[in-house]
C-alpha cells in the first residue's frame, strides 16, 4: 500500500511539471531555435548580461512551414512560476527584458534586471523569446522558452 501511494505521488509531480514547448496560446508555435542562451536548471545573477543567439531553422518541435514569412521584432520576457490550466498560462510575475530585436540580427544581449519583483520561488524563472508573423495567415506567434532557472 505504501508503494502505491509513493508511485501516485511521483506521477502527480511529473504530470504537473510545466512543459515550456507546448504552445502558450492559440496559434503559438515553438519555432524559434535558440542555440546559445540560458541553460535549463542553471543559476544567473541579477545584472548578468546573457548573449542569446537564435534563428528560425527547423527544430525538433517545429518544421519550417512558416519560414517563408518574415518575423516582426522579437521581444524577450522573464516569467516566474509558470503553470498551465487547460488552455491558460498562469504566472506569478512577468518582466519585459528587451524589445525591438531584429530577426535578421540573429543575436541579442539581454541584461537580467537588478530590480526584479519579489517572488515566492526564485528557482522557477523562464525566459521567452518571441515574435509574430504578421504576413502569415492567422498571424501566428513563434517562441523559444528557456528554463527553469534560478535568478539570485
Amino acid at each position: 500500500m505504501k508503494i502505491a501511494v509513493a508511485l501516485s505521488t511521483a506521477l502527480a509531480v511529473t504530470v504537473s511539471a510545466f512543459d515550456k514547448n507546448i504552445p502558450w496560446g492559440k496559434r503559438d508555435y515553438p519555432c524559434v531555435n535558440v542555440f546559445q542562451g540560458i541553460p535549463d536548471n542553471s543559476t544567473v545573477s541579477r545584472g548578468a548580461k546573457i548573449d542569446i543567439k537564435f534563428n528560425r531553422a527547423p527544430t525538433t518541435h517545429c518544421d519550417d512551414s512558416l519560414a517563408k514569412y518574415k518575423g516582426e521584432a522579437y521581444s524577450a520576457w522573464l516569467y516566474n512560476n509558470l503553470s498551465r490550466d487547460r488552455d491558460n498560462i498562469n504566472f506569478d510575475q512577468q518582466v519585459k527584458v528587451k524589445g525591438d530585436i531584429a530577426e535578421s540580427d540573429g543575436a541579442v544581449t539581454i541584461t537580467i534586471p537588478k530590480d526584479l519583483p519579489a517572488v515566492d520561488d526564485k528557482t522557477v524563472w523562464y525566459l521567452r523569446l518571441d515574435t509574430t508573423l504578421s504576413t502569415a495567415p492567422q498571424m501566428p506567434s513563434l517562441f523559444n522558452a528557456a528554463g527553469p532557472f534560478t535568478i539570485n
